[in-house]
């Protein structure tokens, strides 16, 4: 039996703790004890009745809280921890400290592409990146690359389907022949939502955006919309519990971010059969096979000519269609990213 101690200090809901929700929720029991280390107020407690660990509160707000130390280090012996896994800054230093009082290999994940120090990093015994992505960056930023491997977000292919069980056009009464574009991101201002709808607005089909999440950005993008008046072809959807059922309504998924790890929204969106344009940068080029799955786009002007092409092209879309969801299942599968770190624990742990 490996025993896993599992620590995030984020309080919040995103790719991050997904992803590991979905592997902690895979790990084979029979194999692995996982033990979660979270603040009290956190989602991943909220929610902590879905999740095949055993959960603890303790505060992770301060990288030199001394009591905090003090308990895990004691945690970590009393039930033999064979590997400490950390997630976010506040947690990875204390993990790292952890490690070294009590000789317990740590894993660091590293989710996000933003400037980092590469100490803390070189202290853990291994970092799991989310794309090759995040990899070439932390080398760039000096973290050493024999500390590195690449393992990619898994996607629940089971949930995130092709099989359409849920008819959104008859929620926003739709005509079957308009063309349905998707858009899954937090309002901010780094999806590029602003831009994505003027750029829609040039575009002469027949066809509806649907914006699905919620954030800071909601008022200046309802701005936007009524600014280049799309306000009978931009529909906000808000947050919403039902993605998975939402997303094989869609013809085409689009991402106008201006940097992204990987881009788990891609990834879902291919699962369910959906083509997808999104913008090349960070690990995006990773999450779709271009020309085959969908295409990436430099600038807003070639996103239009894109837009465009595909949606007047019956016979391309359905070949990005049709590829789609194998190249989820080959690359991007729970089943892929278990086996890759199974791989690792085990190696570690000899």
């Amino acid at each position: 039996m490996i025993n896993i101690l599992e620590m995030e200090s984020s309080r919040g809901w995103g790719g991050q703790e997904k992803r590991t929700v979905r592997l902690v929720n895979n790990l084979p029991s029979d194999e692995y004890k996982v033990f979660w280390a979270v603040e009290e107020d956190s989602t991943l407690y909220e929610k902590r009745d879905e999740i095949n660990a055993e959960f603890f509160t303790i505060k992770l707000n301060k990288i030199y809280n001394l009591k905090t130390i003090y308990k895990l280090c004691k945690f970590v012996n009393e039930n033999k921890i064979d590997i400490i896994s950390t997630h976010s800054g506040k947690d990875a230093w204390i993990g790292n400290i952890v490690g070294l009082f009590t000789n317990t290999k740590v894993v660091r994940v590293r989710h996000l592409i933003v400037p980092v120090k590469p100490f803390s990093y070189n202290l853990a015994t291994k970092v799991v990146t989310v794309s090759n992505q995040v990899k070439d960056y932390l080398i760039s930023a000096g973290v050493k690359k024999e500390k590195l491997v690449n393992i990619y977000t898994g996607i629940d292919t089971q949930k995130f389907s092709d099989t359409l069980v849920y008819d959104l056009r008859e929620e926003l009464n739709i005509p079957e022949d308009t063309k349905l574009i998707g858009c899954v991101a937090v309002l901010r201002g780094a999806k590029r939502h602003k831009e994505l709808i003027k750029t829609f607005s040039k575009i002469h089909i027949d066809a509806k955006l649907i914006i699905v999440g919620d954030g800071p950005m909601k008022d200046e993008i309802n701005k936007t919309i009524i600014e280049y008046n799309v306000n009978d072809k931009v529909i906000m959807l808000g947050h919403r519990d039902d993605i998975d059922k939402i997303l094989p309504n869609f013809d085409l998924f689009v991402l106008a971010s201006r940097h992204e790890a990987l881009g788990t929204s891609l990834l879902e969106a291919q699962s369910c059969g959906v083509p997808v344009v999104a913008s090349n940068v960070g690990g995006i080029p990773e999450a779709l096979k271009e020309g085959k799955t969908g295409y990436l786009f430099d600038d807003f002007d070639i996103f239009e000519k894109q837009l465009n092409d595909i949606l007047t092209d019956e016979t391309k879309l359905l070949e990005l269609k049709s590829n789609a969801r194998a190249f989820i299942l080959k690359t991007f599968s729970v089943k892929k990213m278990m086996e890759d770190t199974q791989k690792l624990y085990k190696e570690l742990v000899g």
